[in-house]
């Protein structure tokens, strides 16, 4: 078979060249002359000098390749399908750093469903009305201020909207100052603490705004309409005596409303009307998570509002009174903030706050950003054409140093080698 035969003959020819391949001999024509010994010398050296030379020119070669050079690239008017894509170093100026939050956020809140019952609308609170017999009932009594303490449960329902509403204005009319833009998880992290200082910011300022309404009502000592703070007697004195109401508290204390405006006791409702004094009590039964106290306002705060999760317990208070009227409970939800056993001071203090239902838009963001270029680092290994172009830079340098430096070096570790297999002469005496 020709082809095998020439494949043998070509192998056995590149072999003999090989074998015989003397790179080191002297040039044409030069004084030297190559004899037997320094002719296998020569081989010896070109032998390591081309498996030196390859073994270098293969190291290099794969050192260069896994370089990694970085280089900064610009893209003038990225598309917005590229931005998401790019490494979290990259700078994108602004074209208008000086963003609304309302631009990109939208913020709503769910109020506590306290505020969107029946226990807080007209119909109910004309239910609980006792009219101009208010003053006849036991302090305690849920029909002498139990018309009073919704109406406040109402008001705060209200006013809740009213301050939730302006601030909310506000807040998206803030500024949000971004040089260049942001990657999209910082912009999220940036405008969550943004939200929750808001959130945290506006509840402690209504609480704060309503402490001091209560303090200046409750520091100039103004005598209740429902006479739960101070008591008038007329008898036959004149004027009028007042005397200070008293509370058996939850921890069966008395407290005096001329010493302390905020004292409360348990709401009830007794069988007794037109008793000759407000604290005959007569057969009593106690409402529960309700109280009574100094003011409706305080006292409506100091209770809970588990009765009206509870059917049974809405329409024991709603048979206290003369009204046709139905009511349905609320409804307890386990993932609510406020559990059924809150007070609502607790509830009015985070403005009557459920949840917060927040849209954040990081689209809308980067559109009014408008980046104009981005710049960003790129990182590069050296192509195969790249490691060809630096190898061949290499190439004489390499070949010049092992020319020069490998004959020395071999016949240096040979004579080494010589001195160390010549065994001493010794002298023997005949």
């Amino acid at each position: 078979m020709p082809i095998i035969d020439f494949c043998r003959q070509t192998i056995f020819s590149g072999k003999i060249f090989f074998l015989h391949l003397n790179l080191f001999q002297p040039p044409v024509g030069s004084d030297q002359n190559e004899d037997e010994q320094q002719r296998r010398f020569n081989t010896l050296v070109t032998r390591i000098y081309i498996v030196l030379l390859t073994c270098l020119l293969i190291y290099l070669g794969l050192f260069i390749h896994a370089d990694v050079k970085e280089i900064t690239e610009k893209r003038v008017n990225p598309p917005e399908v590229e931005l998401d894509s790019y490494p979290a170093d990259t700078e994108c100026p602004c074209s208008c750093i000086s963003l609304l939050y309302g631009d990109f956020i939208s913020l709503k809140p769910i109020l506590h469903q306290i505020c969107k019952s029946d226990f807080v609308s007209d119909r109910w609170i004309k239910a609980i009305y006792s009219g101009s017999n208010v003053t006849y009932f036991n302090l305690n009594d849920f029909r002498t201020f139990g018309n009073a303490q919704f109406q406040a449960l109402a008001g705060f329902c209200d006013q809740s909207k009213s301050y939730l509403q302006q601030n909310i204005e506000l807040f998206e009319k803030r500024t949000f100052i971004s040089s260049e833009l942001l990657s999209r998880s910082v912009f999220q992290e940036e405008i969550d603490l943004a939200i929750t200082q808001f959130q945290q910011t506006i509840s402690r300022a209504f609480a704060t705004e309503l402490e001091l309404i209560l303090r200046v009502i409750t520091s100039n000592r103004l005598v209740s309409g429902l006479q739960t703070n101070f008591i008038i007697s007329y008898d036959r004195a004149w004027p009028p005596e007042i005397n200070p109401a008293e509370y058996n508290d939850r921890n069966n204390e008395f407290c005096s409303c001329a010493s302390d405006s905020r004292c409360t006791s348990n709401a009830i409702f007794s069988d007794i009307f037109g008793a000759p004094t407000q604290y005959h009590s007569g057969n009593q039964t106690k409402l529960t998570g309700l109280a009574s106290g100094c003011l409706p306002v305080t006292s409506i705060l100091a209770s809970t509002l588990e009765c009206f999760y509870n059917q049974t317990c809405v329409n024991t208070l709603v048979s206290i009174f003369s009204t046709k009227e139905n009511f349905s409970a609320m409804i307890r939800n386990n993932r609510s903030r406020f559990g059924p056993y809150a007070t609502v001071q607790s509830i009015v203090d985070k403005l009557m706050v459920e949840d917060w239902l927040m849209n954040v838009s990081y689209e809308k963001y980067r559109d009014n950003c408008a980046p104009l270029s981005c710049t960003y680092p790129k990182k590069l290994r050296n192509s195969l054409l790249d490691v060809m172009a630096q190898l061949i830079g290499l190439l004489s340098g390499l070949i010049a140093a092992l020319r020069l430096l490998l004959p020395i070096i071999v016949r240096f570790i040979m004579n080494k080698l010589n001195n160390v297999q010549s065994p001493p002469s010794t002298l023997t005496r005949k």
